[in-house]
C-alpha cells in the first residue's frame, strides 16, 4: 500500500491535506509535527514511505532541515510550505525535491492533490529526451525523473524513431531542434507519419531558435516549445499540461467509441477501428479470426410488457456475459437496439462455437431481474470467419446467419457448418 509521510506542525492545514490525500486515494499516512516525530515515523518496521510531504519551518527544524532526513532516506519529496524566500526555494528544488508550493491559497491544495495523483500514474508514462549534446540530454532527463516518469534517451533521429518503435509507452517526447544531420524537425515529420498527435506529443527545445522555426515546428505537429534552460518547474508544468491535453482528447475519443449504456465499444469504433485493425492481426495455424452477430429474442416484447428500465437492465446483463465470453484481444460491440457483435481474434472454429453455445446455456439460465420482475434471455447468433481481413464480408456473412437462426426457431447459433 502506498505511505505518506506528511511533516505538518499546524493542525489546521494537517486536517485540511490529509483529507485531500484521502481524495486522491492515499489512505496510509503516517503524520509527524517535529522533526523528532518525523525521525520515529520513519524508524517504524512498516517500512519507509513512498512519498513525503513536508513544511520547512517545524518546531526542532526551522531551516528546512526536515528535506535533508527524507533525502537520505530516498523519499520523493514534495514541499509545502507558507515559508517563501526564493534563496531557499532555489536550495530546495537543488537538493531534488520533486516541487516546491506555496500555501498562498485554496488552489495550491488542488495543485498538489493534483500533483499527488499524477506522481501514481506517470512511473508508467515514458518520456523521451533527444538531444545530441550528453551533458544536456542527460541534465534534462534528471529533471523529468523528478516526477517520476519513465525517462528514455537518444542521441539522434534515427536512435529516437527506434526508441519509439521499441517503447509503446513513450507518449512524449522532447525534442532538440538543432542537431546534426536528421534535425528535431526530421524526427518530428517521420513521427507525424505514423502516430497522432494525441498518441505521442512532442515538445520542440532550442536555446536559440529563430522565431521562424518555432512557428514551423509548431505548425508540423510539435504540441509546444520551450527554451533548452527554462527553469526546471516550467518544463515539468509543460510536461505535465500537454500530457493532460492529450489525456482529454484520448477521453473524448474514447466516448464517441463506447455505447453509453453498456460501455461496450460501437458501431463507430468496429466499422473504423477494427475493420482497419483486422487487415494486420496475425493468425496461428489452424487458426483463424471469426465475428459473431448476436440478437436478443423477443426483445421488443420486454420493453413493451416490462418498460425500458427493465430492457436497459436485459441489455447491460447481457453485455456482462459477453465480456465474460470474450478474451482479453477480443473485441466485443453493442452496434445499437438490441444487437451485438463479438469478433474473436485468432481461434479455431471449434473453440468459438463451444464458447457461444455455452453463452446459449448461461443466459437461459441467469435469469435477469429488475423491480422484482425476473426475465430469462435468449438469443440467435450468426458466426461467420474473417477472410483476408475483410470485415464488411465477414458482417454480411454472420448477417445472413443470424436470420436463419431467426427463421428456423430462435435462441439457436448458426456457423459454416
Amino acid at each position: 500500500m502506498q505511505t505518506t509521510l506528511l511533516v505538518e506542525d499546524a493542525s489546521f492545514f494537517e486536517k485540511a491535506i490529509v483529507k485531500k490525500l484521502h481524495e486522491v486515494g492515499r489512505h496510509q499516512i503516517m503524520v509527524a509535527r517535529s522533526y523528532a516525530e518525523a525521525e520515529n515515523c520513519l524508524d517504524l518496521p512498516i517500512g519507509d514511505p513512498d512519498l513525503a510531504l513536508v513544511d520547512l519551518t517545524l518546531p526542532d527544524a526551522p531551516d528546512g532541515e526536515i528535506v535533508d532526513l527524507c533525502s537520505e532516506r530516498h523519499i520523493p519529496t514534495i514541499v509545502f510550505t507558507s515559508r517563501f524566500d526564493p534563496k531557499i526555494r532555489n536550495k530546495m528544488l537543488s537538493k531534488g525535491v520533486i516541487d516546491y508550493v506555496l500555501k498562498d491559497s485554496p488552489g495550491s491544495l488542488n495543485y498538489v492533490a493534483d500533483l499527488i495523483r499524477k506522481l501514481a500514474h506517470n512511473p508508467k508514462i515514458g518520456v523521451l529526451v533527444i538531444d545530441d549534446a550528453h551533458v544536456e540530454r542527460e541534465a534534462i532527463s534528471q529533471i523529468v525523473a523528478k516526477h517520476l516518469y519513465k525517462v528514455y534517451q537518444a542521441g539522434s533521429t534515427d536512435e529516437a524513431l527506434q526508441c519509439l518503435k521499441e517503447n509503446t509507452d513513450i507518449k512524449l517526447v522532447l525534442a532538440d531542434y538543432f542537431m546534426p544531420g536528421k534535425d528535431g524537425f526530421a524526427f518530428l515529420k517521420a513521427v507525424r507519419r505514423q502516430h497522432k498527435a494525441e498518441e505521442v506529443g512532442v515538445i520542440g527545445m532550442s536555446s536559440y531558435a529563430k522565431p521562424e522555426n518555432r512557428v514551423q515546428f509548431l505548425k508540423y505537429g510539435a504540441a509546444d516549445f520551450v527554451d533548452k534552460h527554462c527553469p526546471p518547474e516550467e518544463l515539468l508544468l509543460r510536461i505535465s499540461q500537454n500530457l493532460d491535453y492529450m489525456y482529454r482528447i484520448e477521453e473524448l475519443n474514447n466516448l464517441a467509441m463506447r455505447d453509453a449504456l453498456t460501455g461496450l465499444y460501437n458501431r463507430r469504433y468496429l466499422l473504423e477501428g477494427v475493420a482497419k485493425a483486422v487487415k494486420s492481426w496475425p493468425t496461428s495455424e489452424n487458426s483463424r479470426h471469426w465475428l459473431a452477430l448476436l440478437d436478443l429474442d423477443s426483445f421488443k416484447s420486454i420493453n413493451d410488457k416490462l418498460g425500458h428500465d427493465f430492457g436497459d437492465a436485459v441489455l447491460t446483463s447481457f453485455a456482462r456475459h459477453l465480456l465474460k465470453l470474450s478474451g482479453e484481444r477480443d473485441v466485443v460491440t453493442r452496434l445499437g437496439g438490441d444487437e451485438f457483435c463479438v469478433v474473436f481474434r485468432d481461434k479455431t472454429e471449434e473453440d468459438v462455437v463451444h464458447l457461444l453455445e455455452s453463452l446459449l446455456d448461461t443466459i437461459q439460465t441467469s435469469p435477469v431481474r429488475h423491480a422484482g420482475e425476473e426475465h430469462h434471455m435468449r438469443t440467435s447468433i450468426g458466426l461467420a470467419p474473417i477472410q483476408e481481413g475483410k470485415l464488411g464480408d465477414a458482417l454480411k456473412g454472420a448477417d445472413l446467419r443470424l436470420y436463419t437462426a431467426k427463421r428456423t426457431g430462435r435462441g439457436q447459433l448458426v456457423s459454416t457448418g
